[in-house]
């Protein structure tokens, strides 16, 4: 015996959706883009080490981005992606918790990650409120590396749980085209990145933190 299923379309009041984050996808101006760059190509030669947890054997190997004009055109990006964070996800980090506190945005140190052939980076988050990341040389077509390692060879892969507390997953797969290509986060939003296999060169990117610096009225300050 069949049931008649009647359309409730007319008797649907509304669809609600939970408050979330996401992330912004972004290609960085091209003039950026190259100076990036060109520190990149000397700096795993001459730029300060970065040492983090993450350090260590069969990771990619840091180093602390220095020119004074490519941190400073980099902040201005930045804070500008964070008007536009806080407009499409309605998020304000600045008026969140800090009712007795004066807290404004700062930049930590960006660092630049040489990925070789086999290397990864295992599920993380990071320190601050935001993070980022701007692919500088991909040397790899990503279809090629699917064949070589697999469904999740050469990715960019983003963790998260939905509101049932089910694990789901967001994949960037990744290819030369992507150069240039910047990931605009949550901080604390958990990422990894699957080795490569069919190049030699180096995978480079940069990546970096926004902190909250926090001055309670009280005169002390610290960094979220």
């Amino acid at each position: 015996m069949r049931y008649k299923t009647e359309s409730l379309h007319n008797q649907v009041n509304n669809f609600f959706h939970f408050d979330n984050m996401g992330f912004i996808d972004v290609s960085i101006p091209d003039k950026l883009f190259k100076s990036l760059k060109k520190e990149c190509d000397v700096a795993l030669d001459s730029n300060d080490e970065k040492v983090s947890g993450l350090s260590g054997v069969g990771v990619p190997t840091h180093r602390y981005l220095k020119n004074k004009h490519n941190l400073q055109e980099l902040e201005i990006l930045i804070l500008n992606l964070l008007k536009e964070y806080k407009i499409k996800f309605e998020l304000d980090p600045l008026q969140a918790e800090f009712v007795n506190a004066q807290p404004t945005f700062v930049l930590d140190k960006p660092w630049i990650n040489y990925q070789k052939k086999n290397e990864f980076l295992p599920t993380h988050i990071h320190d601050g409120i935001f993070s980022y990341t701007i692919w500088i040389d991909i040397p790899y077509d990503s279809y090629e590396e699917l064949k070589e390692g697999g469904g999740h060879a050469s990715c960019f892969h983003f963790h998260y749980t939905d509101i049932l507390g089910k694990s789901r997953e967001h994949l960037i797969r990744l290819s030369k085209r992507d150069n240039g290509r910047m990931l605009f986060f949550p901080a604390k939003l958990s990422h990894q990145v699957y080795p490569f296999y069919t190049t030699d060169k180096y995978r480079v990117s940069i990546s970096g933190n926004v902190m909250l610096d926090i001055k309670f009225n009280d005169g002390q300050r610290r960094e979220l």
